[in-house]
């Protein structure tokens, strides 16, 4: 069977809601978000994904920052996709797009928002939570925090019984 990686990255630190004058879509990284995702982008780059690698990105202004800034420290190329249904996702959205993925696509990304992507990655992990490597995310899903799990097997059979847990990054 085929292995592949999907990773669940929210975003990193961006400017407060009252900073924007064109509402919350607009909202940029602070410095420290630019740090965070160059930090997760680091990180990755030391596991050397396995490729293609597709990028799934809400069109926020601080979501594809993220996902820049992650892509300017990996050594890989991606292919990046604005998907406008990140925004303003449920779970089952996600489950959707992974399920649609390409069975080419070995490593699947996707850059959004909580309380999304904390739901979705709290829900694959189940009884894993309980383990030390995911710990954070008894507290929240952390701004820039990357949930790795594998997935030996197809795209579309993507479910918490299939997932095998790989670990949590932080900033």
């Amino acid at each position: 069977m085929p292995l592949h990686r999907l990773l669940l990255l929210r975003h990193a630190e961006a400017i407060p809601h009252v900073l924007t004058e064109d509402g919350d879509r607009s909202r940029a990284l602070t410095s420290r978000g630019h740090e965070q995702a160059a930090s997760i982008g680091r990180q990755l780059a030391a596991l050397n994904l396995l490729d293609p690698i597709q990028i799934l990105c809400s069109p926020a202004i601080r979501t594809r920052q993220t996902a820049q800034g992650v892509m300017d420290a990996l050594d890989q190329a991606a292919s990046v996709s604005i998907e406008d249904s990140l925004y303003s996702a449920t779970p089952d959205t996600l489950y959707s797009l992974v399920h649609a993925a390409s069975e080419t696509v070995r490593t699947l990304l996707i850059v959004g928002h909580n309380p999304t992507i904390g739901e979705f990655a709290c829900d694959l992990l189940g009884p894993a939570l309980q383990n030390t490597r995911f710990s954070a995310l008894s507290r929240g899903y952390p701004l820039a925090g990357l949930t790795i799990l594998d997935i030996p097997g197809h795209w579309l059979d993507v479910r918490p019984s299939t997932i095998q847990p790989a670990t949590l990054l932080l900033p």
